[in-house]
């Protein structure tokens, strides 16, 4: 009881952090960019004048962190982060940070699911973890136990302050044995706002003016979380600590190692999922299979997140591959469906008999992006525009039905939908719409090919309006060519970039990222469009590398 009463404490203390008023330097921050705007916010009169960081304000971990660092730190893959309240959405992300507040449920989750961690810990790993040999003083072992572990789960070295309230549950639990001592200090630890929250910006008043370089330290933590969703290795913390952490080419070095580590593949998957939203695949019924609605859509979710993971960290991973590629990644539950070869296990690329071609064609994607019973072309003209070009697309009347026609056996979607551009009030958005959306035809609400809709011959001709690159505008047949126009379109290859931002820094774009934003488009530029390059890039931005200056109240 002595110990729940402490931890509610802790976790009260969390609280008051993130429900204090701003900084005055956050207070005044500009405001955020509309989202989809592509990173288009009004530029900051210079970027040769030196570090023009962007806000580095508090940020919880997300679930999807937290469940990878006790997975690292103690062997706990079960996930337990499931069990905190949903994470709010914004632009599709749950990792940005104004929008994800903590509340008195989230504070009784955190204590709930650390002594569930904890106690899981001690029983199957206090050896591993905790290791005290038969006549060793156990306050020692424990000295040693949190020196490490406890540098690892705050990123940075405990201050002395920070060991003695730890050491002293530990006194207290070993009273009981050395291991539930060991149990309370874990417990502690997970509790703490050390713990639960990146402090990228310090509150305190600064006398510095300008931009403040980060130190090893935090650098260190930028860097796991940004590639790997999790905390420092112990080689980053050493290079942090014997100062080889202290440039930009020693961050550069760095990312480079982490790239190389399997952990920076689920970074990607975390990114992919809510980049293309594909959280909506839980439970999405669809017409045209007999395949149980969760094995179907869980291997389709499976299916795009390998397509993402082997694009990125293929030998040549570019953006052209993400568009281009025939690959399709099947099982045994997908393979009859698409007309491929079910692999003897898991998941293996295939290329279809019929025409595919990248993201666009992969049949997760279509599938999310329609009706129950048939094609969307609105909805996929949309999400085309909005999340691979970054245009904002107009809502709808207020007193629109959006509902969708009925399907007509004697007509063909396109022919049902025309109704859009004929009149005068929808005309307008629907040819930036439509125009984009009718190239998917030939793909069902599954994904599958198909020819011919109802027996006529199906047009999956369109036009690209008001995009202001010219590599995309214009007519165009079938989704083959529109792919590849957005392969080669540097709008779309900046709004990959920028939604890379968004999801890495926890926030949209803002006037002081300007500078930042167009480091990252400049130098995935200049790599080709080199998948792996952009994620080295966004380790190599003034807002990574710095902090603006605190002001004094």
């Amino acid at each position: 009881m002595l110990l729940r009463t402490w931890g509610i404490s802790v976790a009260l203390l969390a609280l008051g952090l993130l429900g204090c008023e701003p900084s005055k330097a956050e207070s005044s921050a500009p405001p955020m960019a509309a989202a989809g705007s592509g990173g288009s916010m009004s530029e900051p009169q210079s970027c040769d004048a030196g570090p023009v960081p962007g806000a580095a304000p508090l940020r919880p971990l997300t679930r999807f962190q937290y469940d990878n660092i006790v997975r690292d730190l103690l062997g706990d893959a079960t996930a337990p982060a499931r069990a905190f309240p949903p994470e709010n959405e914004v632009d599709g992300y749950r990792t940005y940070a104004a929008a994800n507040r903590v509340n008195p449920l989230l504070v009784e989750s955190y204590l709930t699911v650390a002594e569930s961690v904890a106690a899981r810990a001690v029983t199957a790993r206090l050896a591993e973890l905790a290791p005290c040999a038969e006549g060793t003083d156990p306050a020692s072992c424990a000295q040693q136990f949190l020196d490490t572990f406890g540098a690892r789960a705050f990123r940075r070295p405990l201050t002395e302050g920070e060991k003695q309230p730890l050491l002293g549950l530990f006194t207290l639990g070993s009273q009981v044995s050395y291991g539930r001592g060991v149990e309370l200090i874990i417990q502690a630890i997970l509790q703490s706002p050390q713990f639960l929250y990146r402090v990228d910006a310090l509150r305190a008043p600064t006398e510095e003016t300008g931009a403040v370089a980060l130190g090893g330290y935090e650098l260190a933590g930028r860097l796991s979380f940004t590639l790997w969703g999790s905390v420092p290795d112990e080689a980053l913390l050493a290079a942090a600590a014997e100062g080889r952490l202290a440039t930009a080419a020693d961050v550069e070095r760095e990312a480079r190692r982490l790239l190389q580590d399997p952990r920076a593949r689920q970074i990607v998957r975390d990114f992919g999922d809510q980049w293309l939203n594909l959280s909506r695949l839980d439970g999405l019924a669809r017409d045209g299979t007999e395949l149980d609605v969760n094995v179907l859509n869980d291997s389709l979710r499976e299916s795009l997140n390998r397509y993402l993971e082997e694009t990125y960290f293929s030998e040549k991973g570019s953006f052209e591959q993400l568009f281009t590629s025939q690959d399709v990644w099947l099982d045994a539950a997908l393979a009859p469906l698409y007309g491929g070869q079910a692999p003897a296990t898991g998941f293996a690329a295939q290329a279809l008999p019929d025409p595919r071609s990248g993201l666009l064609t992969q049949p997760a994607l279509l599938t999310l992006l329609s009706h129950s019973n048939q094609t969307a072309p609105v909805i996929r003209g949309v999400f085309v525009r909005e999340r691979f070009l970054c245009l904002a697309v107009p809502p709808p009347p207020a007193d629109l039905n959006a509902v969708p026609p009925d399907p007509d056996p004697n007509a063909t979607t396109r022919e049902r939908f025309r109704q859009h551009t004929e009149q005068e009030a929808c005309a307008a958005c629907h040819k930036l719409i439509d125009g984009v959306g009718f190239g998917f035809e030939r793909y069902d609400q599954l994904g599958r090919y198909r020819a011919a809709e109802n027996g006529f011959p199906v047009d999956d001709s369109g036009q690209v309006l008001g995009t202001s690159d010219p590599s995309l505008e214009g007519n165009y047949n079938g989704l083959q060519e529109l792919a590849g126009r957005i392969a080669q379109s540097s709008r779309a290859r900046d709004c990959l970039a920028t939604n890379w931002y968004r999801y890495t820094y926890g926030r949209p774009e803002q006037e002081a990222d300007a500078c930042s934003m167009k480091q990252v488009q400049a130098r995935f530029a200049e790599s080709g469009g080199d998948l792996k390059e952009l994620l080295v890039a966004l380790t190599q931005t003034d807002s990574f590398l710095y902090r603006p200056a605190l002001e004094a109240p």
